[in-house]
């Protein structure tokens, strides 16, 4: 019997996320001032200048609204959260791919090249206040499919994690590296191309 050799490889970071120490940026259900109706939102904005509130609702639409529009309980909580959203506007994320060093190997006619890859994630604070706790979850998503034409198809996978930022300084930028995914590509050397079927010859 022979055996399904499977490989796969990293395709994109498809997920980043922000999680702040306190309880900003997480949906939740706001009254109105009277409590007699309600809606399921995030909260996104605060200006405090204008006294408006800015959200999210579930199926992607923003709204923007005065304050007073809602409950004293949900006023409070937009007021309390306005540290937190100040914060989420002054950080910036980027991220690169990292390749580590490729391993070559050979089995018969089969060759595979083994290249560890991973992305580097840097958070940037354009604030001048220091930023405590910061955490950033990422998801890698890959493929793991086999060589075999009798193996099975490529099956989606996905690779989740966090990273942690303790503290991140003022107008200073910190990077961290995430999981590492093994790229694994297998091909076949010095086989000879199939012959055509057919009459011919003589």
């Amino acid at each position: 019997m022979k055996n399904t050799k499977h490989m796969k490889w990293l395709s994109l970071v498809a997920m980043l996320s922000f999680s702040l120490p306190a309880a900003a940026l997480e949906e939740r259900e706001f009254k109105s001032s009277d409590e007699s109706k309600s809606f399921t939102a995030t909260l996104t904005d605060y200006n405090a200048a204008r006294k408006t509130a800015t959200v999210t609702l579930k199926n992607g639409i923003v709204k923007s609204f005065d304050l007073s529009l809602l409950s004293e309980e949900d006023q409070k909580y937009v007021i309390d959260s306005a540290d937190e959203l100040a914060v989420s506007r002054s950080v910036s994320v980027s991220f690169k791919e990292v390749k580590g060093e490729t391993t070559r190997t050979k089995s018969g006619l089969v060759r595979t090249r083994s290249t560890p890859t991973s992305y580097e994630i840097q958070v940037y604070n354009r604030s001048d206040k220091v930023i405590e706790d910061l955490e950033i979850r990422y998801s890698l998503y890959y493929c793991v499919g086999s060589s075999s034409a009798t193996g099975p198809s490529h099956t989606p996978q996905v690779l989740k994690g966090s990273l942690i930022y303790p503290k991140l300084f003022g107008k200073y930028n910190e990077t961290r590296a995430t999981s590492e995914v093994v790229l694994i590509r297998e091909s076949k050397k010095g086989v000879a191309p199939p012959v055509p079927s057919g009459g011919g010859g003589g």
